[in-house]
């Protein structure tokens, strides 16, 4: 079932059943190709963001361990709220307007009731100048044939379109300053077939083509100038000039002689 926007498509109790199957997945061969994979590319995109303020909301909570480019203060948040993460209502972010320096979607849109409402409390959340990065299943990939064909835990999946997401983005006051794919390769069960599939890898990684399985979107909010109050102009005294005489610049001169 595609979890579309319009929230209660998913019951909150099959959605943390769901996301308890796709952790237990990130155990397997495929899983551990996805994660590292990402852990590339987050770190990449750390590299754009400054501040001190993180938080993460997904699938995996240890993504950013060990990571060097973690910003100072880090939070991790998830419906399960297992150590280390935190309790977080999708619709109700404790967080004030515009506090936070980052905030990281692992496929948080992949496993929530309402993907326009999660980004719109995440995008809230993020100041100006702030940096949001969001990764999710590709529908237009290997993985995403999976999705549509009703395959494992992938059926369940989200799979927002990330042209839909730029859109979502863009109506939020973000731009997309870039786009990372990864994840060439199928979600093949073992890792004899992964390693037989790794040259559509470094296919894929070479063109940047944009059929991997998942994608990461790094959006900026936009900082919008104040329009300068208008200053009134500044008001010369007049000047008293003696009344000039009539006659030509010769005339002058012939009187003066």
């Amino acid at each position: 079932m595609l979890i579309d926007d319009r929230s209660g498509s998913i019951s909150q109790a099959d959605l943390m059943d769901l996301l308890r199957v796709a952790r237990g997945w990130l155990d397997t061969p495929a899983g551990v190709m996805l994660l590292q994979s990402q852990q590339v590319v987050i770190e990449e995109a750390l590299q754009r963001c400054f501040g001190q303020h993180l938080v993460q909301y997904g699938l995996a909570p240890s993504l950013l361990d060990g990571s060097q480019e973690v910003l100072r203060n880090r939070w991790h948040f998830d419906l399960i709220a297992e150590p280390p993460a935190m309790p977080l209502q999708e619709d109700q972010w404790p967080f004030a307007a515009q506090s936070l320096d980052v905030v990281l979607l692992h496929h948080g849109l992949d496993f929530c009731l309402s993907p326009r409402t999660l980004l719109r409390e995440a995008s809230q959340a993020v100041r100006a100048g702030g940096h949001i990065i969001i990764l999710g299943f590709n529908p237009w990939s290997s993985w995403g044939l999976n999705h549509f064909a009703g395959r494992s835990w992938l059926s369940e999946a989200g799979f927002v379109s990330p042209a839909r997401l730029a859109d979502w983005l863009e109506v939020l006051g973000f731009a997309v300053e870039k786009r990372i794919n990864g994840c060439y390769r199928p979600p093949l069960a073992t890792q004899k077939w992964l390693d037989r599939t790794v040259f559509l890898e470094r296919f894929g990684e070479r063109h940047n083509l944009p059929v991997g399985g998942f994608y990461c979107l790094i959006a900026r909010r936009q900082m919008y100038g104040v329009t300068p109050r208008k200053q009134p102009a500044r008001a010369f005294p007049a000047l008293n000039l003696p009344p000039l005489t009539v006659g030509t610049r010769r005339t002058q001169k012939r009187k003066s002689e």
